[in-house]
């Protein structure tokens, strides 16, 4: 009972920091700048919409997702918080063939490196704010609209979507096989990656790593 009850307490907080709003900076798809405070992205099924207030109006208003490239998050505590919406894409030797743009619906995507030759994102379910540390969190469960668990992703400049790296769920071997591939111009990466000096998770670490041979 005590565990059910943590469980729904959790959920539900979960739910109210979803409906709530920060400060935040909208590129939408036409180019228009927007600087509102808005409810965090969502990658749940039949949840599309960004509620936004503007100058400190209590009128919330939705934005559909799609018609939304980037969203830049200011928290209470100046922290800040990149998003990016787009395709995600496969590592075609894993899966067969190349499977980027319209063979998946489009995902928020948490930017967590960013370099001119490279940029490293999470995608998950939802994504909340931890009060008491003042930082952005993820939850996800089965039942995602793409892919269970979350995701770790890489896209380089001249790439039409991130690149599927690793999976909450996969196993490294799996990681070692799609970086690889995702990597093969650069053998001394690629050595490293086959010797596991990186973990599925640490695709930030795996992008930093990429710039130093630039």
């Amino acid at each position: 009972m005590k565990n059910t009850l943590f469980l729904l307490s959790f959920l539900l907080s979960i739910h109210l920091q979803a409906q709530e709003y920060y400060t935040a900076k909208l590129l939408l798809v036409n180019g228009e700048v927007m600087e509102v405070k808005a409810t965090l992205p969502s990658n749940k099924v039949l949840k599309n919409n960004i509620k936004i207030k503007k100058d400190g109006s209590k009128i919330a208003y939705l934005i559909s997702s799609d018609n939304i490239y980037q969203i830049l998050y200011t928290l209470y505590n100046g922290n800040k918080y990149l998003f990016e919406r787009n395709k995600i894409g496969i590592t075609p030797r894993a899966f067969k063939k190349q499977r980027i743009g319209s063979s998946f619906k489009k995902e928020w995507f948490l930017v967590t490196y960013s370099h001119p030759l490279i940029k490293a994102y999470i995608s998950t379910q939802s994504y909340y704010v931890n009060k008491q540390e003042g930082v952005l969190e993820t939850h996800s469960y089965e039942g995602r609209n793409v892919i269970f668990g979350t995701s770790y992703l890489l896209k380089r400049p001249n790439e039409e979507a991130p690149t599927l790296m690793s999976l909450s769920s996969t196993r490294n071997s799996k990681f070692i096989k799609w970086a690889s591939v995702y990597f093969k111009e650069n053998k001394a990466l690629v050595a490293r990656i086959k010797d596991k000096e990186f973990k599925g998770f640490q695709i930030y670490q795996l992008a930093i790593a990429y710039t130093l041979y630039q």
